[in-house]
């Protein structure tokens, strides 16, 4: 090692682990300041010095622009996955979308929740510095799973609990067993004006659902079997939101369950501001791509895998 290389080590450790300033090195060396912060540079272009950002919610700015001007999203937050599990990949999409629910959410707004496991991980990492007086509103009617954590009513609590705002309920099922029974349940002072509410949402967080066996959650336990969920599936559903399937081309389709849920549907989605959905995983890939060609979202928050294929789908569909 030359003189100059000892040199450039003794001011990077000096710097770097033991917290030293830059006046105070270059007291001990006898140099100024600027020539410190020259040797600092040295350091690093000649690779005595590597500095790694270890931040493990690191994103893919290139895919994220890709989608946002493929798609004319407002915003695109793509997780790098890099190989991590199937809950480690929503824990991190969750942390990406609480930052974005807290940097749209003011006082006076309304924010309509959904809900889901992606919900549950993004309403785990909000951590906002201070109190917003807005109102949390359903957007569907309950799942009734064996799992309330996931279930809107929960999702909703939570939100308001945590900015101190809020909420209201929305005591009825996601579908009902025919449309007649929906339509008169809708009539209900309460339910009409939740619904009502929900559509002048500010703000909407939503999840992306697939009719797929591999990745269908139990939130359709109850309602649908898996005879059935095959037959939406045969029938061109690639995903659904609001409780109602589309297909790959981003349209409602004409199936008797879409009439049969209760929620604000999906056409409601276009008149919020922001509607922000968190779905990840290459299985939901083709959700996600008739979510975004039927323009039900405009700020998608997901990883770098299914982005990328939903970016590859895009060409070939």
């Amino acid at each position: 090692m030359t003189d100059q290389e000892e040199l450039l080590v003794q001011v990077a450790r000096d710097y770097y682990e033991k917290n030293l300033t830059q006046a105070e090195i270059g007291r001990r060396i006898n140099a100024s300041r600027s020539t410190v912060s020259r040797l600092l540079q040295q350091a690093l272009e000649s690779g005595i010095v590597k500095i790694i950002i270890n931040y493990p919610w690191e994103r893919a700015h290139d895919l994220e622009e890709r989608l946002c001007e493929k798609f004319r999203l407002r915003d695109a937050q793509v997780l790098i996955g890099k190989g991590r599990s199937e809950e480690e990949l929503r824990k991190g999409m969750g942390v990406l979308a609480a930052r974005l629910i807290d940097s749209h959410v003011k006082d006076g707004i309304i924010l309509g929740v959904s809900y889901g496991r992606s919900l549950a991980s993004t309403i785990a990492a909000l951590a906002p510095r201070h109190k917003v007086a807005m109102t949390v509103v359903p957007i569907i009617g309950a799942l009734g799973t064996e799992n309330p954590r996931i279930d809107g009513p929960e999702l909703v609590r939570q939100i308001a609990h945590i900015y101190g705002g809020e909420f209201r309920y929305l005591p009825v099922p996601l579908l009902m067993e025919d449309v007649r029974t929906r339509d008169a349940l809708l009539q209900s002072p309460h339910i009409y004006e939740t619904l009502h509410l929900a559509r002048k949402s500010n703000i909407a967080l939503l999840g992306i659902g697939s009719p797929s066996p591999q990745v269908s959650s139990l939130i359709w336990n109850g309602y649908l079997n898996e005879r059935e969920l095959s037959w939406v599936k045969d029938h061109g559903a690639v995903g659904h939101m609001c409780g109602q399937f589309y297909d790959i081309q981003g349209q409602l389709l004409d199936l008797d369950i879409n009439q049969r849920s209760i929620s604000i549907g999906l056409k409601a989605l276009a008149n919020i501001e922001y509607v922000i959905a968190v779905a990840g995983g290459e299985a939901k890939s083709e959700a996600i791509l008739g979510a975004l060609r039927g323009h039900y979202l405009n700020i998608l928050v997901t990883d770098d895998a299914a982005a990328s294929r939903v970016l590859a789908l895009a060409e070939m569909t």
